[in-house]
């Protein structure tokens, strides 16, 4: 009689161990900043060279116009370069963070949502012209808009938890005191330039947003304090830094919505009530249906879609084990019940919704090149609108199909957050700007 194979066969990689993705990952980077270094070395060393013109006909001038015009288009080298850049950046980043041991948690993610719209409103702005296009402007334009958040973003955390480190008192207040001080420090830096617009005689600058707005964000990150205690430190001052900053930005997008500039009419509040509510509601809808299948499966000590330590996918695959047959079958509605996987359909939503009610009522023209091939295929910018909704299911399937050792539970958390940054962003950004007819 033949002798049955063992369950598990291999041991996963230690967390501390690269894979060989992980490694390819950092070296395509490192490809990209190199051949970066040299487009902008070889403008002096050798004019004209092949390289540098494609920077600069590809990347530079693309971004240049965006900033000018606030329209320019994307082209399909640069959304293959940054798709790359953004998959190998996920990689590498769940990689780095395993390996320093940064806690794998959703609320996480939940502390950098603030930070989505912090991005969405800078760029409305800068839309509005309200920034200096030859300066702060470009910090607002895509992609440079996404290290500029990640700066901010990584600036926050790293002083936050050095501060309840060396904090000899309450480490909780101390983080709450520094939120305050890097949220004066953002309206100190951007708010001059917005003031600018309506500094005219007669202007009560007190009685306006361009006050009141930053310091109710103030008031509020000092009176979220009590609620963030089941949050780390670092999640704690992203979380208050990054409300504060978006009522900072938001001053701005209220100016233009009351005393709008270069005789625009802003439009009814309505289309933006219906495309963020009409989804939220949607998910709402969503979560109360997956809380029973993920209660029984936090019940087993099991987290939807996460494997048990200690097994690898080629493992788990051969699992019939009583653990196995609940995972498999209570995922699928479990993964609904997660505030992070709906945060990721939302998003997708809201941007399909922003779109094509841009496009079809609001003239908006379309920037991205797979989205245009998808309109005109359609005919219609509602086709690309039922195409983001497609997506939305799309991110269910994968996350209840999909399964992640428990190594990779930082990939998890970064993919959701790069389809925040690419659906609920831009999603947010159009339907503010549209309201501004901007």
């Amino acid at each position: 009689m033949a002798e049955e194979s063992p369950i598990l066969t291999e041991k996963p990689l230690a967390d501390h161990q690269f894979s060989l993705m992980e490694r390819g990952a950092a070296t395509l980077i490192i490809t990209a900043v190199i051949l970066l270094l040299g487009a902008i070395a070889g403008e002096d060393i050798a004019p004209g060279n092949a390289l540098t013109e494609g920077y600069q006909s590809y990347f530079i001038e693309p971004h240049a116009q965006d900033s000018t015009t606030g329209d320019a288009g994307y082209n399909p080298v640069d959304t293959i370069a940054y798709s790359l850049l953004l998959v190998s950046f996920v990689v590498v980043l769940s990689a780095w963070l395993r390996r320093i041991g940064v806690p794998a948690r959703d609320k996480s993610v939940l502390a950098l949502l603030p930070w989505v719209f912090w991005a969405a409103l800078g760029e409305v702005n800068e839309d509005g012209k309200l920034f200096d296009t030859e300066g702060m402007g470009g910090l607002f334009v895509s992609p440079l808009i996404h290290f500029h958040v990640a700066l901010w973003v990584i600036f926050t955390g790293w002083m936050s938890q050095n501060v309840s480190l060396k904090s000899k008192f309450s480490e909780r207040g101390s983080v709450t005191q520094l939120a305050v001080l890097i949220i004066i420090l953002q309206w100190v830096i951007f708010m001059p330039q917005i003031n600018g617009h309506w500094d005219k005689e007669g202007f009560s600058w007190l009685l306006s947003p361009l006050f009141l707005s930053p310091f109710i964000g103030i008031l509020l990150a000092i009176a979220i304090h009590p609620l963030l205690e089941c949050y780390t430190a670092m999640e704690q001052g992203l979380i208050q830094v990054g409300i504060g900053g978006c009522f900072v930005h938001l001053a701005g997008w209220l100016m233009l919505y009351t005393e709008p500039l270069n005789g625009r009419e802003p439009i009814s509040l309505i289309p933006l009530i219906l495309i963020m509510f009409g989804p939220l509601f949607l998910c709402l809808i969503l979560w109360f249906s997956g809380q029973k299948a993920r209660a029984e499966l936090k019940h087993m000590g099991l987290e939807p879609g996460i494997l048990p330590v200690g097994i690898t996918l080629d493992d788990w695959d051969r699992q019939h084990s009583s653990t196995w047959d609940r995972m498999e079958s209570l995922t699928p509605r479990a993964i609904l019940g997660l505030p992070i996987v709906l945060l990721a359909m939302y998003g997708q939503m809201v941007d399909g919704l922003a779109t094509s009610v841009g496009l079809e009522n609001y003239g908006y023209g379309e920037k991205h090149v797979l989205s245009q091939k998808v309109i005109d295929v359609a005919g219609t910018a509602w086709g690309f609108g039922a195409l983001k909704f497609g997506l939305a299911a799309m991110i269910w399937w994968l996350f209840a199909s999909a399964r992640f050792e428990h190594r990779h539970r930082h990939m998890r958390l970064l993919v959701i957050l790069c389809l925040l940054v690419v659906g609920l962003a831009p999603g947010l950004r159009d339907v503010f700007r549209m309201t501004l007819a901007v």
